[in-house]
Protein backbone atom coordinates (compact mmCIF):
# COMPACT_ATOMS: atom_id res chain seq x y z
CA UNK A 1 0.00 0.00 0.00
CA UNK A 2 1.72 3.27 -1.51
CA UNK A 3 -0.83 5.92 0.98
CA UNK A 4 2.05 6.33 3.11
CA UNK A 5 4.71 7.18 0.18
CA UNK A 6 5.00 9.69 -1.86
CA UNK A 7 3.79 9.78 -5.34
CA UNK A 8 5.54 8.16 -8.32
CA UNK A 9 7.24 10.49 -10.63
CA UNK A 10 5.24 10.70 -13.85
CA UNK A 11 8.08 10.93 -16.04
CA UNK A 12 9.31 8.49 -19.40
CA UNK A 13 12.82 7.98 -16.73
CA UNK A 14 11.16 6.73 -13.83
CA UNK A 15 12.66 3.33 -12.72
CA UNK A 16 9.74 0.78 -12.15
CA UNK A 17 12.18 -1.72 -11.07
CA UNK A 18 15.57 -1.92 -8.91
CA UNK A 19 17.07 0.23 -5.88
CA UNK A 20 16.23 3.49 -7.14
CA UNK A 21 12.08 2.53 -7.84
CA UNK A 22 9.58 3.96 -5.78
CA UNK A 23 7.64 -0.08 -6.15
CA UNK A 24 8.45 -2.65 -3.88
CA UNK A 25 7.75 -6.30 -5.24
CA UNK A 26 4.40 -6.34 -4.48
CA UNK A 27 4.19 -2.88 -6.13
CA UNK A 28 5.69 -3.85 -9.65
CA UNK A 29 3.42 -6.77 -9.63
CA UNK A 30 0.25 -4.92 -9.55
CA UNK A 31 2.24 -2.11 -11.88
CA UNK A 32 2.56 -4.86 -14.46
CA UNK A 33 -0.65 -6.07 -14.38
CA UNK A 34 -2.66 -2.82 -14.05
CA UNK A 35 -0.40 -1.77 -17.77
CA UNK A 36 -0.66 -5.86 -19.32
CA UNK A 37 -4.98 -5.29 -18.49
CA UNK A 38 -5.06 -1.34 -19.82
CA UNK A 39 -2.80 -2.00 -22.97
CA UNK A 40 -5.81 -4.54 -23.49
CA UNK A 41 -8.56 -2.44 -22.94
CA UNK A 42 -7.24 0.64 -24.56
CA UNK A 43 -5.64 -1.19 -27.65
CA UNK A 44 -7.19 -3.96 -28.18
CA UNK A 45 -4.07 -6.35 -27.94
CA UNK A 46 -3.28 -8.43 -25.25
CA UNK A 47 0.41 -8.61 -24.15
CA UNK A 48 2.33 -10.70 -21.42
CA UNK A 49 4.71 -8.64 -19.67
CA UNK A 50 6.69 -10.60 -17.27
CA UNK A 51 7.45 -14.03 -18.57
CA UNK A 52 11.07 -15.56 -19.53
CA UNK A 53 11.98 -13.20 -22.64
CA UNK A 54 11.23 -9.96 -20.38
CA UNK A 55 12.87 -11.36 -17.74
CA UNK A 56 16.25 -12.24 -18.92
CA UNK A 57 16.22 -9.23 -21.11
CA UNK A 58 19.09 -7.07 -21.03
CA UNK A 59 18.55 -3.91 -20.38
CA UNK A 60 15.31 -4.99 -18.59
CA UNK A 61 11.71 -3.64 -19.77
CA UNK A 62 10.79 -2.93 -16.13
CA UNK A 63 14.51 -0.41 -16.03
CA UNK A 64 12.26 2.55 -16.56
CA UNK A 65 8.93 3.66 -17.99
CA UNK A 66 10.72 4.62 -21.30
CA UNK A 67 11.77 0.99 -21.50
CA UNK A 68 8.44 -0.53 -20.21
CA UNK A 69 6.39 1.17 -23.09
CA UNK A 70 9.38 0.65 -25.90
CA UNK A 71 8.97 -3.13 -24.88
CA UNK A 72 5.33 -3.17 -25.46
CA UNK A 73 5.86 -1.17 -28.59
CA UNK A 74 7.68 -4.40 -29.86
CA UNK A 75 5.53 -6.81 -28.61
CA UNK A 76 2.24 -5.24 -30.67
CA UNK A 77 4.46 -4.98 -33.91
CA UNK A 78 5.06 -8.31 -33.55
CA UNK A 79 1.89 -9.74 -33.12
CA UNK A 80 0.82 -6.92 -35.83
CA UNK A 81 2.73 -8.59 -38.03
CA UNK A 82 2.21 -12.40 -37.02
CA UNK A 83 -0.31 -14.32 -39.53
CA UNK A 84 -3.99 -14.06 -38.72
Amino acid sequence: DRRDLPPLDKSPDTPIHGTSSGLDSLGLINFVVAVEESVERDLGVAVVLSDDRSLSREPSPFESVRTLVDYIDELIREQGAAPA
